[in-house]
């Protein structure tokens, strides 16, 4: 099957919708980490309101229990953190984090498989991440 579309937004408009609407958490997150835009399965995932998510990292908003620990002088986040290296562009794309989280104040153990994409949008580079929770099926 072939999409044609005669106008840019409508392309645009089917894109939205199709992440929008995707069944695993997805998130686009800018070189300083910080999540630029999010589907309602990953409000879902973190159980995060819309202003605990924009402009905030990842493993601020799914409450990483390793945070804070073994951290660097000039910042509060962990030396190996696992999700900032996948994120960083370095040669992973994808990640299974197996790991405890507080989410809404409570701990839980959370089984993701993460697997990450280069996007560049007018200029700017982003990392397109895409979570498959598979903490029930374990």
């Amino acid at each position: 099957m072939r999409l044609e579309f005669v106008r840019t937004e409508e392309a645009n408009d089917l894109v939205n919708q199709l992440i929008e609407h995707h069944p695993q958490a997805i998130f686009l997150a800018d070189h300083n980490f910080k999540v630029k835009f999010f589907n309602k399965a990953f409000q879902k995932l973190t159980k995060s309101d819309k202003g605990d998510i924009l402009n905030h990292e990842f493993c601020e908003i799914i409450g990483c229990t390793r945070r804070g620990k073994l951290v660097e002088a000039d910042n509060s986040f962990c030396k190996h953190c696992q999700m900032r290296e996948l994120l960083s562009g370095s040669n992973l794309s994808e990640l299974v984090l197996i790991q405890d989280f507080i989410i809404r104040n409570k701990v839980q153990t959370k089984h993701l498989h993460i697997d990450t994409h280069r996007v560049v949008m007018n200029g700017n580079k982003y990392r397109l991440v895409v979570i498959d929770d598979r903490t029930q099926k374990h």
